[in-house]
């Protein structure tokens, strides 16, 4: 019997330094291409190349493939690779499953349109025509572009409303991706256009409030007109506080818009916007909240008074959208700082670093306190 079991040990060793597999009786033949070393009759009859199907080497794992591998090496069997033209292409995963690096850039955009077309147009083409805008109490202007493209027109004035801040309103919105503020850009335009055709009521007071240069020229913001404005006299309704607090009911018909004005007020703060709430300025278009007349926001202030009270409007919201909150945490500065230089006093960048750090740790506190309810996804 010992010598039965040891004739059984020495058979099955042979079997496995030949190259048999027990997974398929084909296997050698499918994987393995056979190429005859030449005797000493001569050289080995020539034989049609395997198609490349049949040449691709198996790997196996375990002492069976080891062993094939040493056989392949005995009986001088090649592995084969295919040529470059017989290995099929790449096949990209499905649409929609993972985007390419580039499609998760985002790039800005304002009510379907991206930003750069816009301020191409509204910052470049000549304007033909300059209207009365109308409302507020502030001197703005309509301008018609060659072209029909459309944009308001708010010059630099004495009082009320500074243009400077409407442009570096829309450049800290874009820094943060908010795509609800209009394009804007600071523009030059002749006083004399400006005053022609306008009333004369209208041409009295643009000569005594507009701030006019040596050259005869006025700084304006030029914006981006809103199609479809609607006011949503917010201030009249309070149907939304409520929502933005912990632990309070937050239908899903009502998160985006709850959302929306929760970042209306992460936004008023970082550009110190007092004139939010006063009357008429909360607005949609075509269901979007959009945030205009920013004019209001930055300038001066003492030992950041007014920043420490904007941020106790901001303490009453406790529900933001996630997406801003992580571009806050990610804003790089220096860029935007950069941006800003042109258009702001080095007083009011420095409150605006100010209000970017302590907006911060407000939203990693509510965070903190509360992961499931405070930084929220729009759907």
């Amino acid at each position: 019997m010992r010598h039965l079991r040891l004739l059984s040990v020495v058979l099955l060793s042979t079997l496995s330094l030949v190259g048999r597999s027990t997974s398929s009786p084909g296997t050698r033949t499918a994987y393995l291409g056979t190429s005859e070393r030449p005797g000493a009759g001569g050289p080995a009859a020539p034989t049609s190349p395997p198609q490349w199907s049949e040449r691709i080497a198996g790997l196996q794992l375990g002492t069976r493939s080891e062993a094939s591998l040493v056989s392949a090496v005995r009986n001088r069997r090649e592995i084969w690779l295919p040529p470059p033209s017989e290995i099929p292409p790449f096949e990209p995963p499905p649409a929609g499953e993972e985007p390419p690096p580039a499609a998760l850039r985002h790039i800005p955009h304002f009510l379907g349109q991206p930003d750069d077309e816009i301020l191409s147009r509204i910052c470049n083409l000549p304007i033909k025509t300059l209207k009365p805008l109308g409302g507020g109490s502030s001197i703005s202007l309509r301008a018609i572009f060659e072209g029909g493209a459309q944009a308001a027109v708010k010059p630099d004035q004495v009082r009320i409303t500074r243009y400077q801040s409407e442009v570096a309103a829309y450049r800290v919105s874009r820094a943060l991706g908010l795509d609800m503020v209009p394009p804007s850009c600071v523009r030059r335009i002749p006083f004399d256009q400006l005053t022609t055709n306008m009333p004369k009521s209208l041409v009295e007071r643009m000569q005594t409030e507009l701030n006019v240069g040596p050259d005869g020229m006025v700084a304006t913001a030029v914006i981006a007109w809103v199609p479809h404005l609607h006011g949503l006299r917010l201030e009249e309704f309070d149907w939304w506080r409520p929502m933005l607090q912990h632990g309070q009911p937050l239908p899903a018909s009502k998160r985006r818009r709850v959302l929306e004005i929760s970042t209306l007020f992460l936004f008023d703060y970082l550009i110190l916007n007092h004139d939010r709430w006063s009357g008429g300025n909360t607005h949609e278009s075509d269901g979007q909240m959009v945030f205009i007349d920013q004019g209001a926001g930055f300038g001066p202030e003492r030992h950041h008074r007014r920043s420490r009270a904007a941020l106790r409007t901001l303490k009453q919201v406790e529900r933001f959208p996630r997406e801003i909150a992580s571009k806050l945490f990610e804003l790089d500065l220096d860029p935007l700082l950069k941006e800003l230089h042109p258009v702001l006093t080095e007083d009011e960048l420095d409150a605006f670093v100010y209000r970017v750090k302590h907006a911060r740790e407000y939203l990693r506190g509510l965070r903190k306190a509360s992961p499931r309810d405070s930084l929220l996804l729009w759907e």
